[in-house]
């Protein structure tokens, strides 16, 4: 059964939004903002159990909802109540709120996320498809990281069970580098409706936007 709070998002027509429209329906409904990654903005529900992340660009967190779908039964990765696209490539999850754990717990974990013999059943069934999807994921996507893994990856749920978030990156740097180097050719590989608000991404900085909307308005002058 979902969550009351997830119940009054659910008959919204999500994908016909976009960035801004999904914060400000968020914000109607009394989330607060609490902070903003590098390529999204989060959300905590009223209740305080939900947070909501909001991606204006969002190439790749939908690798990290595959993954929470596949291993849906696994304790070591979160809840998701809500997973969508937004309006012109933007993207918005809903997943049960994560809090950071105690240093030892954390150090533990990762331990024992390097070492799979010392692990339980579920921490080496996750190890595995995140393996399965990291490999697939380096044949068939462009600008993909790889695995993110570090302290700042490993929450603790109400329960206080240890999950791992956000797990799959891309190489933003390598990303703007193409832009900026072939825009024809990135615009032509990245249509408009997966691209319209990639100037909105936090992650880049005041210079990454300023050469990048030149860049984008070079190739829409025929420069």
């Amino acid at each position: 059964m979902h969550e009351p709070e997830v119940v009054r998002l659910l008959g919204v027509q999500w994908p016909v939004l976009d960035h801004r429209s999904a914060r400000a329906r968020l914000e109607r409904l009394g989330w607060a903002m609490c902070g903003e990654g590098d390529w999204a903005y989060a959300y905590r529900s009223p209740s305080g159990r939900l947070l909501a992340r909001v991606g204006p660009f969002e190439p790749a967190y939908g690798y990290f909802v595959e993954l929470c779908r596949r291993c849906a039964a696994n304790r070591y990765v979160p809840q998701v109540e809500l997973a969508t696209q937004l309006e012109g490539g933007g993207h918005l999850a809903v997943l049960e709120h994560l809090s950071p754990p105690g240093r030892e717990l954390v150090e533990t974990f990762l331990r024992h996320w390097a070492h799979a013999e010392e692990a339980d059943a579920d921490l080496r069934a996750l190890r595995h498809e995140v393996d399965r999807m990291d490999e697939w994921g380096r044949q068939n996507v462009r600008w993909w990281g790889g695995v993110d893994i570090g302290e700042r990856h490993v929450l603790l749920s109400t329960d206080g069970n240890p999950k791992l978030i956000d797990l799959f990156f891309l190489a933003g740097r390598d990303l703007i580098r193409d832009l900026l180097d072939d825009p024809r050719a990135f615009l032509r590989d990245v249509p408009p409706h997966q691209r319209r608000y990639i100037l909105d991404t936090p992650h880049f900085d005041a210079d990454d936007r300023r050469r990048i909307r030149a860049a984008l308005a070079g190739v829409a002058s025929g420069q």
